[in-house]
């Protein structure tokens, strides 16, 4: 199935949409309000892109969110994380499977099937699959209630579009932009220039020099190999919010030396998101700095065409005229020019900080008590790298730092730590830890013959530490459980992070459902299986990753 997309030229620019060959299948509204974003599709979220469209439910949970044409459920997940409650529709007509996350509740035909097998299973947390024929649907059919779900930051519906053949997510908003009114441009924040180290200088040194627009009237002075950059959101009527750009495209003396287009990913490489940006920027400052530099692996060459790699060279002393354009969807569009004064400067050397690593090769470093193994690929582009130690009195190893924490990692790689005195008796007590200032995080690991393995999957601080201490768990308003026959409970961990719990009610399982942002456990009591008017005894288990376990018991009457 072919899409269309924009092709970002001045004819484009002028008008307020584009269309191509093919048209687009129409696709009902998911929900019965107007509908209104939160956040659009590819912005650059902390790991990934953003893969659908979040749509506003005016502040509401509940509301009823429909089918937008007809299909099978082929997957639901449930889990304290993400999506939350998700319902997957799969559309053999168009090609298309969309995706309802953070959802409140399903549809009862749904929420029937899901208990069932949760029940059997006897756990929460499900990822399940179906076939055709076991749960069809019709285009506004209800499949659920929207909510709060999951890693949601507040009620909406979050929507993905997805080409059913490879997976891969698809902008939503040109299948429902008819539904949806948008008469603004984007808006810019701040334009940067930056030297490549050892080639460039910006105002004649080696750092980046960043103009308000209002501030864009000055050239920048530059000598030699210099990287534009611009931090720039999208705005849309009838809304406060700010989202991703989706169209960009620098100019530089009237030719197009950088075109990039967010209409389509592949969510193996979606954090490849920080070869977009200025990644120390955004680690150290929080601050969404987007360049034209291309890294040496390309990850999103379907996203991006440059000249040079991104990297203008200023080698004569005139004037370059640069212009930014931005647009969104409805080709509302936002012009940014600014100029580059040539000024011969010298240009600094660099040194190599550690040791050159290949990005395409399986690199392997090693010193005295660690030995970081990085398979081929890791790295979007040659790093300069090295591991260097601090003695610690908190940790039970030396603290490691492993590399610049601001050079983004495609994956996961292997840290082994060796233990200066293994003489804990139950080794499933230690814990890798990356340390990010008061920030201490757990690091899947695992213990073998006096060193612990874990696989990161960013660079920065690491060390061992113990974890022996067991979860806490709070019962909430108990004298309130046999009057609502909602039994509500919070549990929380202190290092190394809830890995498995279970409630049981007169020793049967009981499906306590968890809200991962708050840590509360939930439990409706059911007359179909558990007899109102007696008391019953509540057993509530919890273990952490490192095998400590808390364990409440009490009784209610309902």
């Amino acid at each position: 199935m072919k899409h269309y997309r924009y092709i970002l030229t001045a004819a484009v620019l002028t008008a307020s949409s584009a269309f191509c060959n093919e048209k687009l299948p129409e696709l009902s509204k998911p929900l019965n309000i107007p509908l209104f974003l939160s956040g659009n599709f590819g912005e650059l979220r902390n790991n990934h892109f953003h893969s659908g469209i979040d749509l506003k439910t005016q502040g509401r949970i509940g509301l009823p969110v429909f089918s937008v044409d007809d299909g099978y459920v082929s997957r639901i997940v449930v889990s304290p994380w993400g999506f939350g409650r998700a319902v997957y529709v799969t559309h053999p007509a168009s090609g298309l499977t969309t995706v309802y996350g953070h959802l409140d509740s399903f549809s009862p035909k749904i929420d029937k099937t899901i208990r069932r097998m949760q029940y059997e299973r006897e756990q929460f947390s499900i990822d399940c699959e179906f076939k055709p024929d076991e749960l069809p649907v019709k285009r506004g059919e209800t499949i659920g209630k929207s909510g709060n779900a999951g890693s949601s930051g507040g009620p909406h519906l979050h929507l993905d579009v997805r080409d059913t053949s490879t997976g891969e997510a698809i902008d939503p908003l040109p299948y429902f932009r008819r539904h949806i009114t948008d008469n603004v441009a984007p808006e810019v924040r701040a334009v940067a220039l930056y030297p490549v180290k050892g080639s460039g200088a910006v105002e004649s040194i080696d750092k980046p020099s960043v103009h308000t627009p209002a501030e864009l009237n000055k050239p920048y002075s530059a000598w030699g190999e210099v990287i534009p950059a611009i931090k720039a959101y999208d705005r849309m009527s009838g809304t406060h919010n700010i989202y991703g750009i989706k169209y960009m495209t620098l100019k530089v003396d009237g030719k197009e030396v950088y075109n990039r287009t967010i209409e389509r990913f592949d969510f193996d490489n979606t954090r490849a998101i920080h070869t977009l940006v200025d990644n120390d920027a955004v680690v150290n400052h929080g601050s969404w700095m987007m360049w034209t530099l291309i890294p040496q692996s390309a990850p999103l060459d379907h996203m991006i065409t440059s000249c040079d790699g991104g990297v203008i060279n200023i080698n004569e002393e005139r004037e370059y005229k640069c212009e930014w354009i931005l647009a969104d969807e409805y080709g509302n569009t936002r012009r940014v020019p600014f100029t580059i004064q040539g000024h011969v400067s010298d240009i600094a050397e660099v040194s190599p900080k550690g040791d050159r690593l290949d990005y395409k090769g399986h690199n392997t470093y090693s010193i005295d008590g660690i030995k970081v193994d990085f398979p081929a690929g890791t790295f979007y582009s040659d790093i300069d790298f090295s591991v260097s130690k601090s003695p610690s009195a908190e940790y039970i190893t030396p603290v490691y730092h492993v590399g610049d924490r601001a050079i983004p990692v495609s994956g996961s790689y292997k840290l082994t730590i060796d233990l200066p005195d293994d003489t804990i008796a139950d080794k499933s007590k230690y814990l890798m830890v990356r340390i990010n200032g008061k920030r201490v995080s757990r690091v899947d690991s695992r213990y073998e013959d006096g060193r612990v393995t874990g696989t990161p999957s960013a660079l920065g601080n690491f060390a061992v530490t113990t974890d022996t201490k067991a979860p806490r768990i709070r019962p909430e308003v108990p004298a309130r459980w046999g009057k609502t026959g909602v039994i509500k409970v919070k549990i929380s961990d202190n290092l190394s992070g809830i890995d498995n719990y279970r409630g049981e009610i007169d020793g049967k399982f009981a499906l306590f459902e968890l809200d991962g942002k708050t840590g509360r456990l939930n439990f409706r009591m059911d007359a179909s299986r558990w007899t109102r008017g007696t008391k019953h005894d509540l057993v509530i288990s919890v273990t952490d990753a490192c095998g400590n376990t808390a364990r409440h018991e009490s009784k209610f009457t309902w």
